[in-house]
């Protein structure tokens, strides 16, 4: 495989956060009259329900949580901001073999990662973790408003990547990798499953193998 730089997805890829993230937003969400749209009946979010909602945008999360709660998107930025504060405290959990196929992975090319999260989430898990000193950059949908494709594309030209290869665990992942025209790894260990994708791994080390 030729390639200059390794692209990750974050959330199912390099870590699991998302008990941590349905408590943050159940914080919230006790709040708020009426509750989150799906759980209308005062129903709390679960680590699944985050799950299924991994690899979508920002955008689109709001419409199904919150439907057409009229303060929606006020709200929304609050859990997302409470998320942030409540990962720095709480944060997920890395996937066994992450730390150890990063470093092998950075010795062979600089490691990104483009996600489509908030603002201020990449950069909680990169403190709150200590893998901060693997990555070379990081792009997400806070940042830019752009869907994943758009902001892989995005992060190549700012960083001059000219054989990049992207590193994630959803159809999301690979359409995204698709729509920015270049190759992708499927981590089967992760919450999705992808139709089809040049590479699939089963864990961590095989990740790191594969290179």
């Amino acid at each position: 495989m030729q390639f200059d730089s390794i692209l990750f997805d974050l959330d199912g890829t390099l870590w699991d956060a998302s008990a941590q993230i349905a408590e943050a937003w159940n914080e919230i969400n006790a709040g708020i009259r009426p509750s989150l749209a799906p759980y209308g009946k005062g129903e709390p979010l679960t680590a699944a329900g985050i799950r299924a909602l991994c690899g979508r945008t920002m955008d689109e999360i709001t419409g199904f949580l919150f439907g057409d709660h009229p303060d929606k998107q006020a709200l929304a930025e609050r859990c997302y901001a409470h998320e942030n504060e409540y990962l720095a405290r709480r944060p997920g959990i890395v996937y066994p073999g992450v730390p150890e196929a990063l470093e092998t992975l950075r010795a062979k090319a600089p490691l990104y990662i483009v996600s489509n999260c908030q603002a201020g989430y990449i950069e909680t898990f990169l403190r709150a973790t200590g893998l901060a000193p693997y990555f070379s950059g990081h792009l997400g949908f806070g940042d830019t408003g752009l869907p994943k494709g758009d902001n892989i594309r995005l992060l190549c030209e700012r960083c001059a990547l000219k054989s990049p290869v992207y590193i994630g665990d959803t159809q999301g992942d690979a359409d995204a990798a698709a729509a920015a025209g270049i190759p992708f790894v499927y981590v089967q260990y992760g919450f999705g499953t992808v139709d089809h994708a040049e590479w699939s791994c089963g864990s961590p080390a095989e990740l790191a193998a594969l290179f």
